[in-house]
C-alpha cells in the first residue's frame, strides 16, 4: 500500500487547523498550552501563531499567571474579525441575527408583516432589519462576509435554490438569493427552516446528546427532518423531509399528482392551512361556534391556532377537528417512525404551543402503533432553533484560514 506523502503546505495547513481549533476550545491559552496541547514542537507553534497574528484570526490579550519563571502571554480567538447574518422570512414575521465568529447572537430584531405584503415587501422588511442591526452593534457593513435565509419553501426546480412557500398556491417567483447577493455582495446561502431548526436543536435544544433525531415542524405547512447517525440528512436537492406530501390512501394516491408550490396530500388534512379550512367550514355551519367566539366574530381572523385553543377549552367541535385531522397526521408519523426508528421526535413551529395537549393527540394515536416508541418533546427553542441553526450551519462551512 502507498501512502502520499503530505507536501510542507498541507502539513502547515493541518497544523494551523489544529492551533486554531484548540485555542477556540480552549482559550485563552500561553504558547506553552497550545504547544502542549498539540503536541507541536515549539518553534512551528512560535512562527504559527505569529502568522495568525499578523493576520488578525487571533489577539494577544495580556498576561497571564506564571507558573515559575516568566509569566505568559494569554492568545483568543478573533470571534470579532467578522460578522454572520441569519435571516428568517417566516410566514407571518421576520427575525434578523448578527453572530461573531464562535456563534454568539450579539443581537436579534424582529418585524411582523401586514397581510398584504408581497414577498418583495417581506425581503425589504429583512434587509431594514439587518441595517439596523448593523447601525445598532455598530458594525461596518463589510465586516459581514455570509448570510444565512431561512424559509420555508419546496425545492421543485434546480438551479432556482428556494422558491417561496405556497401562499393561497400560489408562487411569487421572487429570487431571494439574488437579492441579498446584490444587496450585500458576500455569499447567501439559502435553505429549508426545519433542516435548520434540528441543526439548532442539537447545538442547543432537544436533540443535545442524541445521534438519530425526528423534527416535526407544525406550521401553516407541515415539515419534518431528520438527523441519521448525528448527520442531518438534506437528500437531492437539499428536498429531504417533504412531509406534507405523504400520501393518506390509495385512492388520495391514484387520483393526485405533486404540484410545485401546492400543498401536498397531507398538509391539506393537517396543517396550520387545513386547520384554518376545517374551522372555517364549522363556523359556517354553526354560527354560534366557540372558534367564531375567539376569531371576535370575524372569519378572516380563524387560523389553526383558534382551532387548537377552542378545543383545548373543551369546545366538541373543535376537538372532533383536530381528531380527525390526526388521525391522518398519525398514521404517517407511525409510518416514519417504523422507517427511521428515530430516539427522540421534536415538534416546533407554531402548533407545539399546545405543550402537553398536541403530545396526548399523537401519544394517544400511535402508541401501538409503532415498533418502537421515541421520546416525544416539545422544542423549548421554538422560533430561535432556526436562527442557531441557520449561524452554525454557516460556521460548519467555513473555512476560517481560508475566508477570514
Amino acid at each position: 500500500m502507498h501512502y502520499l506523502k503530505q507536501s510542507q503546505r498541507d502539513v502547515k495547513k493541518n497544523n494551523l487547523n489544529l492551533i486554531l481549533n484548540t485555542i477556540i476550545k480552549h482559550e485563552p491559552l500561553s504558547r506553552a498550552d497550545i504547544v502542549r496541547i498539540t503536541k507541536i514542537s515549539k518553534p512551528t507553534v512560535s512562527n504559527l501563531i505569529d502568522y495568525l497574528l499578523q493576520r488578525v484570526i487571533i489577539n494577544e490579550i495580556g498576561i497571564g499567571k506564571s507558573k515559575g519563571g516568566r509569566k505568559p502571554i494569554l492568545i483568543r480567538f478573533n470571534n470579532l474579525r467578522k460578522y454572520i447574518v441569519a435571516t428568517d422570512l417566516g410566514r407571518e414575521d421576520c427575525t434578523v441575527a448578527i453572530s461573531d465568529l464562535k456563534g454568539n447572537i450579539l443581537e436579534k430584531a424582529y418585524e411582523k408583516f401586514k397581510k398584504e405584503d408581497r414577498l418583495n415587501d417581506k425581503l425589504k422588511i429583512a434587509k431594514d432589519l439587518i441595517h439596523l442591526l448593523i447601525n445598532s452593534l455598530k458594525i461596518e457593513p463589510s465586516l459581514i462576509f455570509k448570510i444565512s435565509c431561512i424559509a420555508p419553501g419546496v425545492y421543485a426546480e434546480r438551479g432556482k435554490e428556494l422558491k417561496w412557500s405556497p401562499v393561497n398556491t400560489q408562487n411569487e417567483g421572487a429570487d431571494i438569493k439574488n437579492y441579498f447577493e446584490s444587496e450585500y455582495h458576500v455569499p447567501v446561502i439559502i435553505n429549508h427552516s426545519t433542516k435548520l431548526s434540528l441543526l439548532g436543536e442539537k447545538v442547543a435544544g432537544k436533540a443535545k446528546g442524541y445521534k438519530n433525531v425526528l423534527y416535526i415542524d407544525f406550521a401553516y405547512g407541515l415539515g419534518c427532518s431528520f438527523m441519521i447517525d448525528s448527520n442531518i440528512y438534506f437528500g437531492v436537492n437539499n428536498s429531504a423531509g417533504e412531509f406534507g406530501y405523504f400520501y393518506s390512501s390509495l385512492q388520495e394516491f391514484m387520483n393526485n399528482t405533486v404540484k410545485p408550490y401546492e400543498f401536498g396530500c397531507l398538509e391539506k388534512r393537517i396543517s396550520g392551512y387545513a386547520l384554518q379550512n376545517k374551522g372555517l367550514e364549522k363556523v359556517k355551519e354553526n354560527p354560534q361556534s366557540r372558534i367564531l367566539q375567539l376569531a371576535q366574530g370575524d372569519q378572516d381572523k380563524i387560523t389553526g391556532r383558534t382551532v387548537f385553543q377552542a378545543a383545548m377549552e373543551g369546545d366538541q367541535e373543535a376537538t372532533q377537528i383536530l381528531k380527525s385531522s390526526f388521525d391522518y397526521f398519525n398514521m404517517a408519523l407511525a409510518n416514519i417512525i417504523n422507517l427511521l426508528t428515530p430516539e427522540i421526535v421534536i415538534f416546533g413551529g407554531g402548533f407545539s404551543n399546545a405543550g402537553d395537549y398536541l403530545l396526548d393527540l399523537i401519544n394517544d394515536g400511535i402508541k401501538d402503533k409503532v415498533l418502537y416508541m421515541p421520546k416525544f418533546e416539545i422544542s423549548e427553542l421554538k422560533k430561535d432553533a432556526s436562527i442557531v441553526g441557520a449561524i452554525h450551519y454557516l460556521l460548519n462551512n467555513t473555512d476560517l484560514l481560508e475566508e477570514i
